[in-house]
């Protein structure tokens, strides 16, 4: 059986698509013939980035420097696909601090940092939907696909509310707009293999005075029922499932890719 994405010559906006699995979904849907505009704070590695992934794939990719907590600059990036590429049909959401900003006891939390977690992940999804869902009600076609986190579910970090708020508002947006053709779906991706997360568990290493491999075991390997680090095209192949026409029938769901990592059964 040949399984067809049906997405060739769609128009696909991914914040924090300059890296991991946001720049892995990049890559994919440019190879599936999506055009893409990929969003970040940084200039000079977001376009690094889109030259390397034009490279790869031959694609039609551009780079949006964005701040997605700001919503002239949201605006500006929709603006700007749409006078490009002529529409919005995809929009995959991953522009956050990985593992938020906020994971210490309630006593110390720092309330600036803990609005700012809220202002980029939360608010930041909101403003990137509020923007390209007109395009996609003009097309009736749309896809949208939140990276969330597992931290949704559940956590000792206070910064995890800031996924669990997002479930609740891609549930709300799916039913809004599923009578215009958009599908509204969130990810948990687990422990994946990027570039913050090695970042990260180097810092804990050098903190903690033992190795990568004893933090990757603790953090990821034992836990899971795979026992090992997931890979970005591991989360990046379900969020491009969704993004096609072999995932029309899916939406309003939250889907944890974690390599078992969730304990509990959700029904």
């Amino acid at each position: 059986m040949n399984l067809k994405l049906g997405i060739e010559g769609k128009v696909a906006v991914i914040t924090g698509g300059g890296v991991g699995i946001g720049k892995e979904t990049a890559r994919k849907l440019a190879l599936a013939g999506v055009k893409v505009v990929i969003a970040a704070r940084t200039a000079s590695k977001l376009e690094a980035a889109a030259q390397q992934l034009r490279d790869e794939t031959g694609g039609e990719i551009i780079a949006v420097p964005t701040d997605t907590t700001s919503k002239e600059s949201v605006q500006a990036l929709v603006d700007i696909a749409v006078e490009k590429f002529g529409a919005v049909h995809i929009l995959v959401n991953c522009a956050a601090a990985p593992g938020g900003l906020v994971r210490n006891a309630i006593e110390e939390a720092d309330e600036d940092a803990l609005m700012l977690d809220l202002n980029t992940k939360l608010f930041g999804y909101f403003r990137t939907a509020k923007a390209c869902v007109p395009y996609m009600r003009k097309a009736g076609w749309g896809r949208i696909v939140n990276v969330g986190g597992l931290t949704a579910r559940c956590t000792e970090a206070l910064s995890g509310m800031r996924n669990t708020a997002l479930v609740h508002f891609t549930k709300t947006l799916s039913d809004e707009v599923g009578k215009d053709g958009i599908t509204v779906n969130i990810i948990h991706p687990g422990v994946t293999r990027t570039e913050h997360i090695e970042e990260w568990f180097a810092e804990m290493a050098a903190e903690e005075g033992t190795t990568v491999d004893a933090i990757v075991a603790r953090e990821a390997g034992d836990p899971a029922a795979l026992k090992r680090m997931l890979e970005v095209e591991e989360v990046a192949d379900p969020i491009v499932f969704l993004c096609s026409n072999l995932g029309s029938g899916i939406t309003g769901e939250s889907i944890a890719v974690d390599g078992g990592l969730s304990r509990a059964i959700f029904l």
